[in-house]
């Protein structure tokens, strides 16, 4: 049976040699899909444009069944405000959006594309404004006029047919949840592991910022606990959609699926060099 799908895979692929990583990665998708080529060769897509070694065997389960029930994809992004960046700065940029908000849009867009190429229906991409949970709320709150702007600035590099919406407008109920202050979870919705590692990933960008250790700590509590409540916010009411993950933490995207990890959100984390055709 391994030899004879190992063949099956082979004639897959017509002689083209790739890791025994992506190989064992298409085996696995064969037997989740009982050998669906149209989608092992959407995955051999993903193969060529993610970060290798964040997308697990659940992950991979997840996004099969929501292909296999050739319904139109939604793929999204969640996206953050721009930051002026700076010891002892706070606020929003005004004057433009950071090139990771730019080239995530792009990938949202491109990714969409390549797979409406690949055969499958997909909806217009949706990007999700997240503007709560604000960094440094106690001063930024009184800047709620260049967030707007900051917003606006975002939109201008939306491309046509890219739908749009504020994280607080699309679930009005996070408003009251977690709101521009945040909220800190008791106990928290993510183990203490991948707290420690948003903890010492986020070192490098709040040190921008010249804060102490517990600075970093306190505020990685609340995007642990705010992310993970907007995770089942998406999983409730997006179940079959796909996100493209665009921060440059990927520590984080494991937040979103909070105490659900055996049953993780679909999610693709592309590479950071990745801009498409």
């Amino acid at each position: 049976m391994v030899s004879n799908i190992n063949k099956k895979l082979n004639d897959f692929l017509k002689g083209e040699k790739i890791s025994k990583e992506n190989f064992d990665d298409l085996k696995n998708v064969a037997n989740i899909t009982n050998f669906d080529e149209k989608i092992m060769t959407w995955f051999r897509y993903l193969q060529t444009i993610e970060v290798v070694g964040w997308r697990n065997k659940l992950v991979t389960k997840k996004i099969c069944d929501i292909l296999a029930k050739n319904q139109s994809l939604q793929f999204y992004s969640l996206f953050c405000p721009s930051y002026i960046k700076g010891k002892g700065e706070a606020g929003f940029r005004i004057d433009d959006v950071g090139n990771t908000t730019k080239n995530g849009i792009k990938r949202l867009d491109e990714i969409t594309k390549m797979t409406r190429k690949l055969g499958f229906k997909c909806n217009n991409p949706e990007a999700i404004f997240f503007d709560l949970s604000l960094e440094q709320p106690d001063k930024t709150i009184s800047m709620l006029s260049d967030l707007k702007k900051n917003i606006n600035n975002f939109c201008k590099y939306l491309p046509k047919g890219m739908k749009f919406s504020l994280l607080s407008e699309k679930f009005p109920e996070l408003m009251d949840i977690i709101g521009y202050k945040g909220i800190v979870v008791n106990p928290l919705p993510v183990d203490e592991v991948i707290l420690n590692r948003i903890v010492d990933r986020g070192k490098k960008f709040y040190e921008l910022f010249g804060w102490s250790m517990n600075q970093i700590i306190s505020r990685s509590r609340v995007i642990a606990s705010g992310e993970a409540i907007v995770g089942t916010f998406l999983r409730y009411n997006m179940p079959d959609s796909i996100m493209i993950y665009t921060p440059t933490m990927l520590e984080r995207a494991q937040i979103y699926s909070g105490k659900h990890q055996d049953d993780p959100l679909a999610i693709i984390i592309p590479k950071k060099n990745y801009m498409g055709s």
